[in-house]
């Protein structure tokens, strides 16, 4: 066997430990943003004749996002919204509305249910972009040092 040969199996051995961490943190951090979404978030879209729109995020950036609307042949997603308004509840009456740009869509099955997935770019333009974009710095910082609860502690209420 040649040296070369040998280094290059060694090489393909090493494992870097930076990058699973980096994949573990990314998988983390997808996980506690769906919790977000699914569970202290409400999103919508306006579309059409001012009607809002619930629609789930399934991923959010500094720069860009997807999100996902129930499929129903009865009422289409407008095709041509290419420029949408999304509005981020924290409250039932207080919102963060951003604007996003369509890129692209594309059908989705998740939990035996149809869907459009749609990714899109954000624009930085709005005055509102810089709050969004300490939110998506929150998600990230949270979503590195959270911790799951696992009931180690008791509570005691005075």
């Amino acid at each position: 066997m040649s040296q070369g040969t040998g280094n290059k199996e060694a090489q393909s051995q090493i494992i870097d430990f930076r990058q699973i961490r980096e994949q573990k943190l990314e998988e983390k951090r997808r996980t506690t943003e769906r919790i977000f979404f699914k569970h202290l978030l409400s999103v919508y879209s306006v579309v059409g004749d001012s009607s809002m729109c619930p629609i789930e995020f399934i991923d959010i950036s500094e720069k860009g996002c997807s999100f996902q609307v129930p499929y129903d042949p009865d009422r289409p997603w407008p095709t041509d919204a290419k420029d949408l308004p999304l509005r981020i509840y924290f409250s039932q009456d207080t919102f963060l509305e951003i604007r996003v740009k369509v890129q692209n869509s594309n059908p989705s099955i998740e939990g035996n249910r149809r869907y459009v997935r749609f990714g899109c770019s954000i624009d930085t333009s709005v005055s509102s972009y810089e709050a969004y974009l300490q939110f998506v710095r929150f998600l990230r910082a949270y979503s590195e040092h959270s911790h799951k609860d696992t009931g180690d502690v008791s509570v005691f209420y005075l």
